[in-house]
């Protein structure tokens, strides 16, 4: 921003001395041909005493009316008539003081001192991943300031592991978006890298879209091709074909996770949990319905970077409130949810109570589902209740 201004000035005050340039040649040009005509006066009058068409007397006199005619004119006639430079020295002062204002009020020279500190913090971040608890980091900014460091270090030497460390430092400061550009990076380097293909997976699961979900199943499947016992890699395979709906295979990958492991492990109980949840859903004792949620590309060019996406089912026999809610932070579509039971909004009434679905979705920048301008929705659907239905909606309209 301090760029554009400063460039602006430097316009500005090239144009203000052009126009004194322009003034002062113009003043300047005018005392010039004065000057020549009062010269070329004396002179013929001169010429006239020395014909005799004058007296000396009367030549003294015409030449102090000449005199009287020029003199507003011409301050000194027998001074030398030059061209003087502009002046820049006060046009320089000036653009001198409002750039070093501009640059100090806009914010630069404090991005910068944070620049020159979060350099000399790089020393303490290898401390920090050495195991030096002392130089680990105490708040979000100090995230922030071994997050700058390490970004600056990756200007000049792009090494995949710092760019995988560098989108770990994204996801703990919230940062989702960066986090994904810096694991993509890393994964250009060194495409069988895995443990950034782990933290990599983990990014795009919570992206969530189904693009990004096939990315994530994608870099999984490598790390099992060549480690086909990694637990973790197990556990979030599952969650991949579970948000996708995909229950049957979530279910096979947490079973072969709980297979090897101990039931001692600390990761043991939620891959069990997770996996009962998989099978109610195949065999139909928790109710499903899945759907998944697209855009127009009039719609998408127009969306926020990260934005709530509702999923709402109303009984079309009921009233105006939905029995059934979820949402979830979407970056991207398509994307697909699944609603059960649990997402019940009303005592005692949920989605096996209602015979039949009125399903619709919307996208709002808002914290709460509540309808406002801007927010982008789909035309509701009625469907008929059956569990393990999955449907296709898209959101077509902004509410105006």
């Amino acid at each position: 921003m301090w760029y554009f201004l400063l460039a602006l000035l430097l316009v500005l005050a090239i144009v203000f001395m052009v126009l004194a340039r322009r003034n002062q040649w113009e003043t300047w040009t005018i005392e010039q041909a004065n000057k020549e005509i009062y010269e070329s006066r004396i002179l013929e009058l001169e010429e006239d005493v020395r014909q005799g068409v004058i007296s000396e007397k009367e030549r003294v006199h015409a030449e102090k009316e000449l005199l009287k005619t020029f003199v507003t004119d011409i301050h000194d006639p027998d001074a030398k008539v030059e061209k003087k430079p502009a002046g820049i020295l006060i046009p320089t002062v000036i653009l001198v003081v409002l750039a070093v204002g501009i640059y100090i009020y806009d914010g630069s020279w404090q991005q910068q001192q944070r620049s020159d500190r979060a350099h000399e913090a790089l020393p303490g971040l290898s401390a920090w991943l050495q195991g030096d608890q002392s130089a680990a980091p105490r708040s979000e900014d100090d995230l922030w300031t071994y997050a700058l460091g390490l970004r600056q270090r990756l200007m000049e030497e792009p090494e995949p592991n710092a760019w995988s460390l560098y989108g770990r430092l994204m996801m703990q400061v919230r940062q989702l978006e960066q986090a994904l550009e810096a694991f993509e990076m890393a994964y250009r380097l060194e495409p069988n890298n895995y443990n950034n293909l782990m933290s990599y997976s983990q990014a795009l699961i919570m992206s969530g879209s189904d693009h990004d979900l096939s990315l994530a199943a994608r870099n999984l499947r490598m790390v099992l091709q060549q480690n086909g016992t990694n637990i973790e890699a197990l556990g979030l395979l599952g969650i991949v074909h579970f948000e996708r709906a995909d229950f049957e295979r979530a279910a096979a990958s947490w079973d072969m996770a709980l297979r090897l492991m101990d039931e001692a492990d600390p990761r043991y109980s939620a891959i069990a949990d997770s996996l009962q949840q998989a099978q109610d859903r195949l065999d139909g004792t928790v109710t499903t319905l899945t759907v998944t949620v697209d855009i127009t590309e009039a719609l998408r060019n127009e969306m926020a970077w990260v934005t709530n996406l509702y999923v709402f089912v109303r009984d079309p026999d009921g009233g105006r409130e939905p029995i059934a809610v979820t949402r979830q932070r979407v970056t991207d579509f398509p994307v697909t949810i699944t609603l059960t039971d649990e997402d019940a909004m009303l005592e005692g009434v949920d989605l096996s109570s209602a015979s039949s679905w009125l399903v619709q979705a919307r996208l709002t920048t808002g914290e709460t589902m509540e309808r406002r301008r801007g927010d982008f929705e789909s035309r509701p659907m009625l469907i008929e209740r059956e569990s393990g239905r999955q449907i296709r909606i898209t959101l077509v309209d902004m509410v105006e």
